[in-house]
C-alpha cells in the first residue's frame, strides 16, 4: 500500500519575517574638533589683535586669514552641524555662532582690512567695527548666561570671551588701540578655555578642572593596580 505523502509549500506571505527597525548609531562627541579648532582661531587672532609678538600696526594679516576662514570658520561651523545632529544644543550653538564669527573676520582680512587700520579710518569706519564687537558682546553674554549651570569650562570660556568683546567694541569705538591690545590678550585667555575644554572632551573627563584632573589621576591608578594584578596572577 502506497503512502502518499503530502508536502505543504508555504509562501512567502504565510511566513514571518523579522523586519529590523533602523537603528540610529550616535555621533561622536563634536566638542574635540570644535574646541581644538576654536582654540587655534582665537590663539592666532589674539596675536594679531593683541600685537603679541608683532608689529601693532598694519600686521600681515595671511596668516590670520586662512587661519580663521579655514579653521575659525569652516571646522568650527561643521562642528556646530555636527552637535546640531547629535542633540547637543549648547555646543552647537557656540560652535555655529562662532564658526560664522570667523568666517566674518577671515573674509574681512581677505579684503585687507584688520582691527588696526579701521581704527585709522574715519568715524564711520571705526563706528561699524565697534557695532560689529558690541553685537557680538550682546549675543556672547546671552549664551555665557545660558552655559552657568552647564559647565564650568565653557562658562569660563564665554566669560573670557565677552569680556574680550566688551574692551573690543570699546577700543574700535573710541580709536583706542590699548583697549584693542588688551581685548586681544583676554582673547589669549580664552584661546587657553579653549585648549583645556578640548583636554576635557578629548580624555573624557569633566569640564570641572579639579574634576577633570581627578579623572585622569583616578584611571591611571585603576590602571596600575590592573597590571600589578596581571603580573601577580601570570607568577
Amino acid at each position: 500500500m502506497s503512502e502518499e505523502v503530502h508536502h505543504s509549500v508555504s509562501s512567502p506571505a504565510d511566513q514571518d519575517y523579522k523586519v529590523e527597525e533602523p537603528r540610529f548609531r550616535p555621533f561622536a562627541n563634536p566638542g574635540g574638533p570644535g574646541w581644538a579648532a576654536l582654540g587655534i582661531s582665537l590663539f592666532t587672532f589674539s596675536f594679531y589683535a593683541g600685537a603679541i609678538g608683532m608689529p601693532f600696526d598694519n600686521p600681515n594679516v595671511a596668516t590670520l586669514a586662512s587661519t580663521s576662514l579655514i579653521i575659525g570658520g569652516l571646522v568650527v561651523f561643521i562642528s556646530g552641524m555636527w552637535a546640531f545632529a547629535a542633540n547637543d544644543t549648547v555646543h552647537a550653538t557656540i560652535f555655529t555662532l562662532y564658526g560664522s564669527l570667523f568666517g566674518s573676520v577671515g573674509y574681512l582680512s581677505v579684503l585687507g582690512f584688520n582691527v588696526y587700520n579701521t581704527l585709522e579710518q574715519d568715524k564711520t569706519v571705526s563706528h561699524a567695527a565697534g557695532t560689529f564687537w558690541l553685537a557680538w558682546m550682546l549675543i556672547t553674554l546671552v549664551i555665557m548666561l545660558g552655559t552657568v549651570r552647564y559647565s564650568a569650562g565653557t562658562t569660563a570660556f564665554m566669560a573670557l570671551l565677552f569680556i574680550s568683546f566688551v574692551v573690543l567694541a570699546g577700543g574700535t569705538w573710541t580709536g583706542g588701540k590699548s583697549a584693542v591690545k588688551a581685548g586681544g590678550w583676554f582673547s589669549f585667555f580664552a584661546s587657553l578655555a579653549c585648549i583645556y575644554n578640548t583636554f576635557a572632551v578629548v580624555h573624557k573627563v569633566g569640564y570641572s578642572p579639579l574634576s577633570g584632573m581627578r579623572s585622569v589621576t583616578e584611571r591611571f591608578h585603576r590602571k596600575t593596580i590592573r597590571d600589578e594584578d596581571s603580573a601577580a596572577a601570570a607568577v
